[in-house]
């Protein structure tokens, strides 16, 4: 006589499963954290590419902060600061493009391919007028974003923020106020590789020098950090240096004289300075256990470990050593050893 299963037999099954699901638990979760990781590396090799397709259009590094205005506007109106602009800005009309490495003979600079945002990117750089702007800000481009790093307002169920990123870009040294006395460039570009608009900081002095070209004659592209995750970021829309950029804490004496912004250390007091204008947070800092997704200047990406050494991470940040300076002084960063750029 078949009596069907027992409330023994079914008890022994749930006990089972709950046994093998505690089991595959760790696994599942550390697969669907590796994925995000994974998801969050990608996306950032992808923007790495549309940067050097944006240095290869203008024959120069991009800035971190772009004025788009006619300098006619800027006589007539003054400067506005609706029309400062974060860097990803340089990347819309390449992001989302792969590189074409089967073809034969193929070259960034010879790329003519369009991605799906160029006509976001002409409509803002060519029309002035507040539906130009508006359309910019309630963009929102999930490629400019980390999945362990989402806005809040996709947990709150709101409406995605335009200008929402959560990737930052290599800016060196934090800047000095700038001068009188100052004898060298604010955004010194062996200091680090992404520089400000010459436009907002007044320095016009070997700008159109600062290349892909130039880097890997110096340190090289394999060794000089580009792009980089950090929780703390913030609306690129918004131009603020702090949302912007990633810096390195001096590990030399500063010298007498020489004022250098606190800067955090990797993954140093995580995510307790989103949404404010501090300088601090303009580190590399991630959701991910132990390490964050940085991006070189060649297109190879990589995984930081948190307890990286600051003065590895320096060399790192400087796309030329030997030619490094304190910001806002022509004193060089002598202290720092002569010594070859670690790969890994």
């Amino acid at each position: 006589m078949n009596r069907g299963i027992g409330k023994s037999e079914l008890l022994a099954f749930i006990v089972l499963a709950m046994v093998c699901a505690g089991l595959l638990w760790p696994y599942i979760f550390g697969r669907r954290m590796e994925s995000r990781s994974n998801m969050c590396d990608f996306r950032l090799a992808a923007l790495g590419f549309a940067i050097q397709h944006a240095e290869a259009n203008a024959l120069r590094i991009p800035n971190y902060r772009n004025l788009w205005q006619p300098p006619q506007f800027i006589e007539e109106q003054g400067m506005k600061a609706n029309r400062i602009v974060g860097w990803p800005l340089l990347a819309l009309p390449a992001l989302g493009l792969e590189p074409q490495n089967e073809i034969e003979g193929y070259s960034i600079q010879s790329d003519n391919r369009q991605g799906e945002y160029t006509k976001l990117f002409d409509s803002f750089v060519m029309d002035y007028s507040e539906s130009a702007q508006s359309q910019l800000r309630n963009t929102y481009l999930p490629q400019l974003v980390c999945p362990d790093n989402p806005p809040i307002e996709l947990e709150q169920d709101k409406p995605l923020p335009g200008g929402y990123t959560s990737f930052v870009a290599n800016g060196g040294l934090p800047d000095a106020p700038r001068g009188n006395t100052s004898a060298v460039l604010v955004d010194y570009p062996a200091n680090g590789l992404f520089a400000d608009d010459p436009h907002l900081s007044g320095d016009q002095v070997g700008w159109n020098e600062h290349t892909f070209q130039s880097v890997s004659e110096k340190d090289g592209l394999e060794h000089t950090l580009m792009l980089s995750e950090n929780i703390d970021s913030g609306n690129w829309i918004d131009g603020k240096p702090s949302a912007l950029l990633f810096h390195w804490r001096p590990v030399d004496p500063i010298p007498e004289g020489v004022h250098v912004i606190a800067v955090l250390d990797l993954n140093e007091q995580r995510g307790a300075g989103r949404g404010k204008d501090d300088m601090r947070f303009a580190r590399i800092s991630s959701n991910h256990h132990g390490i964050a997704n940085a991006v070189y200047a060649s297109g190879r990406t990589d995984r930081l470990h948190e307890s990286i050494s600051p003065r590895v991470l320096q060399l790192l940040m400087m796309s030329s050593d030997q030619e490094g300076m304190w910001p806002g002084t022509s004193t060089p960063i002598s202290s720092i050893q002569k010594q070859s750029k670690p790969t890994d």
